[in-house]
């Protein structure tokens, strides 16, 4: 059996019978939580000059820690995560390449912060700072880091903290971090977490519990998808689940290898297109003619789809344009260099074209 469809009898399993929404049934059944006590109107402003203490604060450790001479430098195999997660995991991640080249280059310039591990001598759990620490992971050097003794509410508040001053989290990514964070703990200390007041805390914990995790991750973190978007995506779901119609669809799509190879931005529009485009109704059309809307759909959409050097530029030929991309961020020399180098190439081709005729 080859990839392709080992890859789409697995999500056939996970959009079929109860796995969706049984997978949603399982992360939002009530699990023990504290205290959460209700936020009036009268403490916003408590909040609000708590938070930005918060901040000067954080702000203040981080010049601190860049030159102390608390910081240590640790075994990684003996740091482990946050005992939340708040970033997806992706296959390909072109920021996290560049931080890891840059620390290879000159060093890692910020150190991280981390604590005592709860009942495990030697080991130290990240408050913030798991990029650096994988790429240091990744290039066999050891991590620099800041060592303090935090509770549990405390690393959660600096790991919160750090990540939207840092505006690290893409917009699924902090509902996810609400969500996993509203499982055990007060709305109070997510208010304090991520710097948001406590109507906009609820909303974002409430769409992440609209759709399933794994259909998240399938995603991934889409750093370009705001909102709206992601509240349109989440209205095809109905009780934790999609129509039977649009789960078949995507079962298609998702088995894709193409699909697989595209920007976690790029994967969120062609799953938006499909669900827009294929019925939801089981009698307006067959289950098979519903995973080929999905493939026509994508191959419609980009049909070749291909990477050029080491991933510095992407190739999509949609059928009425041809698309160069290129990542500034990550990219920024290559991208400088090309624009340097397109009038030369554009008066080569001219020349080639005048000899032809």
């Amino acid at each position: 059996m080859n990839k392709a469809k080992d890859r789409k009898n697995a999500l056939d399993t996970l959009f079929s019978g109860g796995g969706m929404a049984g997978m949603v049934a399982d992360a939002t059944a009530p699990r023990p939580r504290l205290s959460s006590g209700a936020i009036g109107a009268a403490e916003i402003n408590l909040i609000k000059d708590e938070r930005d203490k918060l901040r000067e604060e954080l702000k203040t450790l981080n010049t601190q820690m860049a030159t102390s001479d608390n910081v240590v430098e640790l075994n990684t195999e003996q740091v482990q995560p946050s005992f939340v997660a708040d970033r997806m995991e992706v296959a390909f991640d072109p920021a996290f390449e560049a931080l890891k080249e840059s620390i290879a280059e000159t060093g890692q310039q910020v150190p991280i912060l981390v604590r005592p591990a709860p009942d495990e001598d030697g080991i130290y759990q990240i408050a913030y700072g798991h990029r650096r620490w994988k790429a240091c992971r990744a290039l066999g050097k050891p991590v620099r880091g800041v060592i303090k003794p935090l509770s549990d509410e405390e690393l959660l508040v600096a790991q919160g903290q750090e990540n939207h001053e840092r505006k690290d989290l893409s917009f699924i990514e902090t509902c996810l971090f609400v969500f996993r964070l509203a499982q055990d703990y007060p709305q109070t200390l997510i208010v304090k977490a991520i710097g948001k007041d406590k109507s906009l805390v609820s909303k974002l914990r409430k769409l992440a519990a609209t759709m399933p995790e794994e259909f998240l991750r399938v995603i991934g973190p889409a750093p370009k998808i705001g909102r709206p978007r992601w509240e349109e995506m989440a209205s095809f779901f109905h009780d934790g689940a999609l129509a039977k119609n649009h789960a078949k669809a995507l079962s298609s799509l998702f088995a894709l290898d193409s699909f697989n190879e595209l920007h976690s931005d790029e994967r969120f529009g062609e799953v938006l297109q499909v669900l827009q485009e294929t019925p939801a109704e089981l009698e307006t059309t067959s289950d098979a003619d519903s995973g080929e809307i999905a493939v026509s759909a994508h191959t419609r959409k980009a049909r070749y789809s291909e990477w050029l050097g080491n991933k510095h530029v992407l190739v999509k030929h949609t059928g009425k344009a041809t698309v160069f991309s290129v990542d500034s961020k990550t990219q920024s020399e290559f991208s400088a260099f090309l624009l340097k180098e397109l009038p030369a190439l554009i008066s080569k081709f001219e020349d080639t074209k005048g000899e032809d005729a």
